[in-house]
C-alpha cells in the first residue's frame, strides 16, 4: 500500500518541479539535477534500504536517499551502516480527501493570486511582494503539494492555510481527489491542522559526494 502511494506521489513531485524519473536497477531514481542532489532514489518498500544505501552510498554524483518507513530508527541505522549521512531524520508522508478542505480567505493587506494549469501556482501577496507561495501538481485524481513557503517576515498568520486551501480549491476543479505531500518538520503542524493524516515517517540521507557538494 505505502508503495503504490509513494510511486503516486513521486508522479505529483516530479511534475510540480519538470523533473525526469527512471527504474535503475529496480529502484526509482529521480533526476533532480542539481549540484548538490544529482539524483534522488526513493524507497517505495523500507526492506531494500540497507540495499538502495550501499548502492546510493557509493555513487560517485550527489545523491541522496527518501525512505518512508514506519521503522524510522532501522532505517536510519541502515543508512548509517552504508555510510550515508542522515540530512532529515523526522519528516513525514502525509495525505488528505480534498472534499471539505479549509480554504480561509487572506487575512487584511494580503491578497492571492493563483495560477491554474496541471501544475498550480498560488501567491500571497503584501504590497506587491510575496509572503508566502506554493505549487500544486494534479496527476489523475492525485494532487501533490510541493514547495510550501512563508517569508519569514510573514510568518505566524496563517498564510500557509491560505496557500493551501488556494491551491485545493483549484485542484478539487480540476478533478482531484487525493492530496499528498512529504511535510518538513516544521510544516506538519500546519498538515494536521489543515487535516491531513499521517501516512508514515519519512528519513532522508545523502552521500558523501553530496555532503561534500554543500560544503564546498
Amino acid at each position: 500500500m505505502i508503495g503504490e502511494l509513494v510511486e503516486r506521489w513521486h508522479r505529483g513531485w516530479i511534475a510540480a518541479d519538470g523533473l525526469t524519473s527512471e527504474h535503475r536497477d529496480g529502484y526509482l531514481v529521480v533526476h533532480v539535477n542539481r549540484p548538490h542532489r544529482v539524483f534522488e532514489w526513493i524507497a517505495t518498500d523500507d526492506a531494500e534500504t540497507a540495499a538502495m544505501a550501499t548502492m546510493v552510498a557509493a555513487a560517485s554524483e550527489p545523491s541522496w536517499l527518501s525512505v518512508p518507513t514506519h521503522a524510522p530508527e532501522k532505517v536510519v541505522a541502515d543508512v548509517e551502516a552504508a555510510g550515508m549521512i542522515v540530512a532529515r531524520p523526522d519528516e513525514t508522508f502525509m495525505r488528505r480527501a480534498l472534499a471539505g478542505h479549509p480554504a480561509p480567505e487572506p487575512p487584511a493587506g494580503y491578497e492571492v493570486e493563483v495560477t491554474g494549469g496541471p501544475v498550480i501556482g498560488v501567491r500571497v501577496l503584501a504590497d506587491g511582494e510575496v509572503a508566502a507561495s506554493g505549487l500544486m501538481a494534479v496527476v489523475g485524481r492525485d494532487a501533490v503539494a510541493h514547495r510550501i513557503e512563508t517569508a519569514e517576515a510573514h510568518r505566524r498568520r496563517g498564510l500557509g492555510s491560505v496557500v493551501m486551501g488556494a491551491l485545493i480549491t483549484e485542484a478539487l476543479d480540476q478533478g482531484a481527489e487525493t492530496g499528498l505531500l512529504f511535510a518538513s518538520t516544521a510544516g506538519v503542524h500546519l498538515y494536521l491542522k489543515l487535516g491531513w493524516e499521517k501516512i508514515s515517517d519519512l528519513v532522508v540521507a545523502q552521500n558523501a559526494a553530496a555532503r561534500d557538494a554543500v560544503s564546498a
